[in-house]
């Protein structure tokens, strides 16, 4: 990366950046995200005080939202509009299975809402845009935090306990995460140009829960079926649900390529967030 000096500050110009690899991309947005460690606890800090600003129930909006979508499908199972699957009480298997996707699709999400914004304290100052995703993402964990209380909750009452090769899930679910990060990242920069992406995703998101497996089995779907063998997202609740029900990788190929596939498509992400993060945010 190539740097000029005018009036002794030192100036890096954003098409320097295009001569960076893989590699320096990661290091120097990891460095970013660590030097903004503070600032970025500071930001969630702040945005979780203000989803609660003046209402009457104050906190408890923080820890009742995440959970509205869950409660719903825990309702239905209860009346029995779902069946027991695979030996799993309805409720447990889906609440299990809906908190996988919010997570999963939050990957996606956060980087598009971030980037659409191009956050205030990044535009305004030296905060960089990776810092301002990953407190985007700090919300998003405790958002996926507060849900999986409750579905453990659902668990103790229903007595499906999991196996103990559960303990796994945060290292099979990672490739994943990175991956639709990737997606994320891809799409947040495209929607800067064209801002019907983050419209046309917002509702395949919104849509795809019902034809990726994650409420109906659709094992015998046809076509349907068919397109979620390359689905990731059906890919990796699969094999979440397969190791935390049954305590087996049921489809390990299929896995693995995916896992594969996720990672690489991550690290060419990111190398393409980084070219493009000083153009996003108006610096040339």
């Amino acid at each position: 990366m190539t740097s000029s000096s005018r009036n002794g500050n030192r100036i890096i110009s954003g098409d320097s950046r295009s001569k960076a690899g893989i590699l320096m991309s990661l290091r120097s947005i990891y460095a970013d995200i660590w030097a903004f460690r503070s600032h970025i606890g500071i930001v969630f800090g702040a945005r979780f005080q203000a989803a609660y600003k003046g209402t009457g129930m104050g906190l408890i909006w923080n820890y009742a939202l995440p959970l509205v979508p869950l409660t719903l499908y825990w309702f239905l199972s209860t009346i029995r509009i779902f069946p027991n699957f695979e030996g799993v009480d309805g409720s447990t298997f889906i609440t299990f299975g809906v908190s996988l996707w919010f997570l999963l699709t939050g990957c996606i999400q956060v980087p598009i809402d971030i980037l659409e914004g191009r956050n205030a304290e990044s535009m305004k100052t030296e905060f960089p845009m990776s810092a301002s995703i990953m407190s985007g993402f700090a919300q998003l964990l405790f958002d996926t935090l507060v849900r999986f209380t409750f579905v453990f909750l659902i668990i103790a009452v229903n007595q499906n306990w999991p196996m103990w090769q559960a303990l796994f899930l945060p290292l099979l679910i990672a490739p994943g995460l990175l991956g639709l990060i990737g997606i994320g990242l891809i799409l947040g920069i495209l929607n800067i140009a064209y801002n019907d992406v983050s419209r046309v995703t917002r509702i395949f998101l919104q849509y795809g829960i019902f034809v990726s497996g994650v409420i109906f089995p659709l094992a015998e779907a046809g076509w349907l079926a068919k397109i979620n063998t390359i689905n990731p997202f059906s890919i990796y609740i699969d094999v979440c649900r397969d190791i935390f029900f049954q305590g087996i990788l049921v489809d390990g190929v299929r896995y693995f390529a995916t896992a594969f596939l996720s990672i690489i498509f991550f690290l060419v992400a990111v190398r393409v967030f980084y070219v493009m993060e000083y153009r996003v945010r108006g610096i040339s």
